[in-house]
């Protein structure tokens, strides 16, 4: 009896080791081979630039110069993504006065920084400022004659007569010409003026000297400011007020006064692209738009029929023309056609 009792339990653990060796296996080598799988993908934390999207980048003006390098510290974010995000390379020094672009994200930090002026964040990028006006142009890398002539609105014969001795087919790059005292621009057809485009302005345009007529004879009543083809009246168009009338002609057709007056604006104006605005004796005043250059300074008595600038299309303008407008004692517009005298045929 002992001897049976040892024998079944010496086979217990044989029995147990059989019976678990029968059941199926799900862990066995021989049908999942892990080195058959594909090897996963390495994750290089370090090699991970930031991806910002337009709706999340701020602008801030730099108050003093600073590297993008110094700036990518300051926000431990990769260089190389501040340089894309700025348009720049990586040793890039940006000058005070210049725009930092940032992501929203690091708002935080960069409005402790000293180097970064606070109220001048920005959401959008900011406008870049009009051009200066300046009665000197520099012949550029990559000109030729005709694209110097073209851009600056003058033909071969002026530059010769505003620079004697000039040798044209041996200019160089730096070389400064004189190009205020130009008169006519580009040989353009007048151009409807359509819908409304994109902001611009000429390169260099200059201030030229008052031309006074021998006897200026004071007058209240307006005349024509300019001659061309009448493109648009006084109202409503295309779903906005429109506050003058327009006037296409070639770029450099003369603009004259339509009344006595004193220069109250002579300049860059946003949409009105370079403006002249003449305030006049009974508190009135007219406005002048979209020239291609100024010939007066704020200030200066103006007589009636007096040439002021040349027409042009900056500001928001799709062709060359001019935009023309009276203004009310208080600033409201009204219907120049009201005040001129009938256009003869």
């Amino acid at each position: 009896m002992r001897v049976s009792f040892l024998l079944a339990t010496a086979a217990t653990p044989l029995l147990s080791l059989g019976i678990w060796s029968s059941l199926p296996s799900f862990a066995d080598n021989t049908r999942f081979n892990l080195a058959e799988l594909p090897p996963l993908p390495e994750l290089n934390v370090a090699s991970r630039e930031p991806v910002e999207t337009v709706e999340q980048k701020l602008w801030f003006q730099v108050r003093e110069e600073t590297a993008l390098k110094t700036y990518a510290g300051y926000f431990s974010f990769g260089s190389k993504a501040l340089a894309e995000l700025n348009g720049t390379d990586i040793d890039h020094v940006f000058p005070a006065g210049s725009w930092l672009v940032v992501p929203r994200g690091l708002r935080s930090v960069a409005v402790t920084l000293s180097s970064l002026d606070r109220s001048t964040e920005r959401m959008s990028a900011p406008m870049p400022a009009p051009p200066p006006v300046s009665e000197v142009a520099k012949v550029q890398r990559g000109d030729s004659l005709s694209s110097f002539l073209s851009r600056h609105g003058v033909t071969k014969t002026q530059l010769k007569s505003f620079n004697p001795g000039v040798q044209l087919n041996a200019l160089t790059v730096g070389r400064e010409l004189r190009i205020a005292k130009a008169a006519s621009g580009q040989a353009l057809l007048a151009i409807r003026p359509t819908t409304s485009g994109g902001a611009s302005w000429p390169d260099t345009p200059g201030i030229l000297p008052l031309e006074q007529p021998t006897t200026p004879p004071p007058s209240r009543g307006y005349l024509w400011p300019t001659k061309g083809v009448f493109t648009s009246g006084f109202g409503w168009r295309w779903g906005r007020m429109h506050k003058g009338i327009d006037i296409a002609n070639n770029t450099g057709t003369p603009i004259v006064a339509a009344r006595d007056g004193v220069v109250s604006h002579s300049g860059w104006s946003g949409a009105y692209g370079y403006l002249v605005e003449i305030a006049h004796s009974d508190g009135e005043s007219t406005r002048y738009a979209h020239n291609s250059r100024l010939l007066v300074k704020k200030g200066q008595i103006i007589p009636r029929g007096a040439r002021i600038a040349l027409m042009g299309s900056t500001g928001r303008s799709t062709g060359p023309h001019l935009h023309f407008e009276i203004r009310k004692p208080g600033g409201a517009a009204q219907n120049p056609l009201s005040k001129l005298p009938p256009r003869k045929a």
